[in-house]
């Protein structure tokens, strides 16, 4: 170690007298005539969220968030939101596949030519995958 003489200790941010400075700010109150503290009583009970999270190519994409207590509700709501788009979806994604990726050539395939059918042993015992 060797020391510095031009060294003055520990620096800190000097303190600026502020001439506008009011004090802690406190929040208004605002009265809310619709508040009403019983109505989150019924909350007490949850205890878990879960989210089922996908990945895609372009991000992540978060919707159909239902929170809830009753699955009867749940399920009925699935079936009505994204019961009902899974397919549209699922076309989608499939056409963009098929305008945005190289298509496999023949020779890409299984080294296999023949059909799974035909993998007989000597014995007659078929082959187990």
């Amino acid at each position: 170690m060797i020391d510095n003489p031009d060294y003055k200790g520990e620096w800190s941010a000097p303190m600026i007298e502020n001439p506008d400075y009011k004090g802690e700010w406190i929040h208004p109150m605002i009265p809310n005539k619709d508040y009403d503290p019983k109505s989150y009583a019924q909350y007490n009970k949850l205890t878990h969220v879960g989210f089922e999270l996908w990945t895609v190519n372009n991000g992540s994409i978060f919707d159909n968030i239902l929170i809830t207590d009753d699955y009867d509700y749940a399920v009925k709501q699935g079936e009505a939101t994204w019961g009902a788009i899974k397919d549209k979806e699922k076309d989608a994604k499939d056409a963009w596949k098929k305008l945005n990726e190289p298509e496999e050539s023949e020779d890409e395939g299984d080294a296999d030519d023949d059909d799974d059918e035909d993998d007989v042993d000597e014995d007659g015992s078929e082959d187990e995958l």
